[in-house]
């Protein structure tokens, strides 16, 4: 008898252990798939548009710069999407990257010097560019000109597009 009553207590501890452990573990399988199809059928569902347009406020801390002391490159769209560099007076620089790059050099070097075709050394350098060009395409601009001169000061501006 007192075998059967160890055998018992045995079973019970165990089954008692078992249950205590199979009580603190939880499966959560089925919540993280619960999770993934949630999160899959909001993907699905929502609707990107991309032809909302977003309009920025004005700047609050700019600065005015006088146009008659600067060179001016102007960066704009053109026919089918390419984009058109120009000078201040609209002459257009060559469409090939590396002969515009150092047209553009040429240009800045003249403004910053005061030779032809400007009648007096500039003190500043602004980039026009329309709201649509690319950042890729004002930054190559920008690195032209940074590698024409030595000036830390470059100013940006954006031309609104009618």
């Amino acid at each position: 008898m007192a075998k059967l009553l160890e055998t018992l207590d045995a079973e019970a501890t165990l089954s008692s252990r078992g249950r205590f452990v199979s009580d603190a573990e939880s499966d959560i399988t089925p919540m993280i798939d619960m999770v993934f199809l949630l999160l899959i059928f909001f993907l699905v569902a929502s609707k990107i548009d991309q032809s909302t347009s977003v309009k920025l406020p004005p700047a609050k801390h700019g600065i005015a710069v006088a146009q008659q002391n600067a060179v001016i490159v102007i960066i704009k769209k053109g026919p089918g999407g390419s984009v058109i560099v120009a000078r201040r007076d609209g002459t257009p620089f060559a469409a090939d990257f590396a002969v515009q790059e150092q047209e553009i050099g040429d240009y800045v070097e003249a403004g910053m010097t005061g030779s032809p075709p400007f009648e007096r050394p500039m003190d500043t350098i602004i980039v026009k560019a329309e709201g649509s060009v690319k950042e890729g395409d004002v930054a190559r601009v920008a690195q032209a000109i940074g590698r024409a001169t030595n000036t830390q000061v470059l100013n940006y501006a954006v031309v609104e597009e009618r």
